[in-house]
């Protein structure tokens, strides 16, 4: 009951956090000139901040920062992510236009130092702003938590649950703990190259 009703918390929350962050640079004026701010008063932040550079734009990293309802995972300068995005894989890289999107269960890789590090999402939310990249999750786990033996054995007992189900929300159910287990497998996987 709590992780069903996570989501929804996790969502006003960044919404928050969103209209706090826009709010409070539109009230200061931070990052805007004068002469913009007068000339056209319908000119979205984005635009100014494009028109005059925003202060990060000679950067080649995003700070990522990833955070859960049981505090925060991960804060990182790194110079690429790939996010399981409700639509497919998303790729961000620094001076990144502002975006906001929906994360599916799934992997999240993200290269430091010219090495990729794999991160196991549950869903949640992501915003992209002046080389910021913030994402809420339900829940996540690192690949050095990941048994892959223990994540295969999952997996088979989740296609077995799904193969199995009978009714819509016993296989709604089972396609999640799919996804979960297939998320683990592939995280462990990949941190086995190294």
């Amino acid at each position: 009951m709590a992780r069903t009703q996570a989501l929804p918390v996790l969502a006003c929350a960044f919404a928050v956090l969103q209209l706090v962050r826009q709010t409070g640079l539109l009230f200061s004026g931070a990052g805007t000139s004068r002469s913009l701010r007068q000339s056209s008063p319908r000119r979205s932040l984005t635009a100014l901040r494009a028109e005059e550079g925003s202060a990060g734009s000679g950067s080649d990293r995003v700070q990522l920062k990833v955070l859960s309802p049981e505090g925060l995972g991960v804060t990182e300068a790194v110079s690429e992510v790939v996010l399981p995005s409700a639509s497919g894989q998303l790729g961000v890289l620094a001076n990144h236009a502002p975006m906001m999107t929906a994360l599916d269960i799934g992997v999240l890789r993200y290269k430091q130092a010219g090495q990729w590090k794999p991160l196991v999402v549950m869903g949640g939310f992501a915003s992209v702003d002046s080389n910021q990249l913030s994402i809420l999750v339900n829940d996540f786990e690192k690949v050095e938590d990941i048994d892959l033996d223990a994540a295969k054995k999952d997996m088979d007992s989740a296609t077995s649950a799904l193969e199995k189900a009978d009714s819509k929300k016993v296989k709604l159910d089972a396609t999640q703990s799919v996804k979960r287990a297939a998320a683990r497998v592939q995280a462990a996987m990949f941190g086995q190259k190294k």
